[in-house]
């Protein structure tokens, strides 16, 4: 059994974090909230670090997509609907990338394009 000093300390820490986590501005929330859905819209997102999380997240997406492309054995129709699948998501990327530009972070889309023409 547990001392009742340990049992206030366990109380507290629980309210504390309790605390932290509905505080939109702590560390702890925004973490919360990265494991949460990505938001529909890119302008939904508020915190810089949430919106490149999400952009790295349509990157892996997209990378998964392209090896499931590359399998001989899939048939057009797979093949074009996985197409679809990855184009739409590279849009989505662009606009995390303009978000991203709007809260202060590095442009993206710059830089793809000068990837692109190099």
């Amino acid at each position: 059994m547990a001392r009742p000093e340990e049992k206030a300390q366990a109380m507290l820490n629980k309210w504390v974090r309790m605390r932290e986590e509905n505080d939109p501005t702590s560390k702890l929330s925004r973490n919360a909230a990265r494991r949460e859905k990505r938001p529909f819209l890119a302008s939904h997102c508020e915190h810089l670090a949430d919106a490149e999380h999400f952009r790295k997240q349509i990157i892996r997406e997209v990378a998964d997509g392209v090896k499931k492309i590359q399998n001989a054995g899939l048939g057009e129709h797979a093949i074009r609907d996985l197409n679809d699948g990855i184009n739409k998501l590279i849009r989505e990327k662009w606009h995390w990338n303009r978000r991203i530009r709007e809260l202060g972070g590095k442009d993206f889309n710059k830089e793809e394009r000068k990837a692109m023409i190099v």
